[in-house]
C-alpha cells in the first residue's frame, strides 16, 4: 500500500509538468476560515486545490473539506484510491476534477473527470490569503497606500472594497507567486518530499 506522501510527490510531478513554467507547488495548503489544508495545490494562472483519499482514509471528512475548498479554489480536485470513486462522486459536485490513483511502480493518475471553474470562490477567504505586507504592497499598487498602522483586517477591507473577484485573485496569485517558503508561518512546504 503506498503512503500519502508518495502518492502527493507524483501527483505534484504530474500536475507541475500540466502547468505553466511559473507554476509552484504547494503541500498542505491553508483554507482560511476553516480547518482545513488542501494536500496540495497547484498556483500559476488559477489556484486549484487537491484532496488526496489513498487506501487507508476514510471519505469522512470529504463533504467538510469540499465545502471549504469551494470558497477558495478555482478548481477543485479529489484524487483516490480506487475503493473510494463511486462514493465520492456521489458526495462532490459535478464540477470537481476526479483523478484515479493507480500503482504500477511509482503512482499514476487515471484523469475521470476534468476540473471546472469553481463559480463560488468567495473573496473574503481568498483576501485572508494575503500576508500583512502583502495587503500593504497591494494597495500601494492600487495607489491607495494605507494607514501606517492599519492592521490586516482593515487592509483586507480596502482590497475587497476596491478590486472585483477577478482583480482579488490576480493580486493573492501574484501574492503567493512572490512568497519566500522559508518565511511561511503555516506549514506550507513547496517541492518537499515529507
Amino acid at each position: 500500500m503506498v503512503s500519502e506522501a508518495v502518492v502527493r510527490h507524483s501527483l505534484r510531478e504530474a500536475e507541475l509538468a500540466r502547468s505553466p513554467a511559473s507554476a509552484e507547488a504547494v503541500y498542505e495548503f491553508w483554507v482560511p476560515r476553516s480547518n482545513e489544508r488542501a494536500d496540495v495545490a497547484i498556483i500559476s494562472t488559477t489556484i486549484d486545490g487537491f484532496e488526496i483519499k489513498t487506501e487507508r482514509d476514510t471519505l469522512k471528512r470529504l463533504p467538510r473539506q469540499a465545502e471549504a475548498y469551494a470558497r477558495l479554489f478555482d478548481r477543485c480536485h479529489v484524487v483516490l484510491a480506487p475503493r473510494h470513486v463511486d462514493k465520492a462522486i456521489e458526495m462532490l459536485p459535478s464540477w470537481w476534477g476526479v483523478l484515479v490513483i493507480e500503482i504500477d511502480g511509482a503512482p499514476s493518475f487515471l484523469r475521470l473527470r476534468d476540473a471546472n471553474a469553481n463559480e463560488a470562490v468567495d473573496p473574503e477567504t481568498l483576501v485572508r490569503l494575503l500576508w500583512r505586507d502583502e495587503a500593504h504592497a497591494a494597495l500601494c499598487g492600487l495607489g491607495v497606500p494605507p494607514a501606517p498602522q492599519a492592521g490586516r483586517p482593515r487592509m483586507w477591507e480596502q482590497l475587497l472594497s476596491l478590486l472585483d473577484l477577478d482583480g482579488l485573485k490576480l493580486v493573492v496569485r501574484e501574492a503567493l507567486l512572490r512568497r519566500d517558503p522559508a518565511r511561511a508561518r503555516i506549514p506550507s512546504q513547496r517541492f518537499v518530499i515529507s
